[in-house]
């Protein structure tokens, strides 16, 4: 595939990808350091740790448009919520 029709399905001008492949020709090949052809690859150890989020503690509310307030505490079951939530979203006639 040409270079030019790389570039415009790509959807980039011809001239930019041009451009680019001077630059790169310009600055030269990267070079590797010396010790890094003669040492071979070092391993760091790694430690996991549990995940730093915060704990909530408080009650979550949840404000429906009828007026109504729901405190939801930590642990609760999400389907027993969602019940709640619909009873609680019902208008109560007068």
């Amino acid at each position: 595939m040409s270079a030019e029709k790389f570039a415009r399905r790509e959807g980039y001008k011809p001239e930019q990808l041009y451009w680019w492949r001077w630059k790169l020709r310009a600055d030269g090949p990267s070079q590797p350091s010396p010790s890094s052809l003669t040492e071979p690859p070092r391993f760091l150890p790694v430690h996991v740790v549990a995940d730093a989020s915060p704990v909530v503690t408080e009650p979550i509310e949840i404000a429906l448009p009828n007026g109504r307030v729901v405190r939801v505490r930590p642990g609760f079951d999400p389907a027993t919520l969602e019940r709640v939530l619909a009873l609680a979203a019902e208008e109560t006639p007068c």
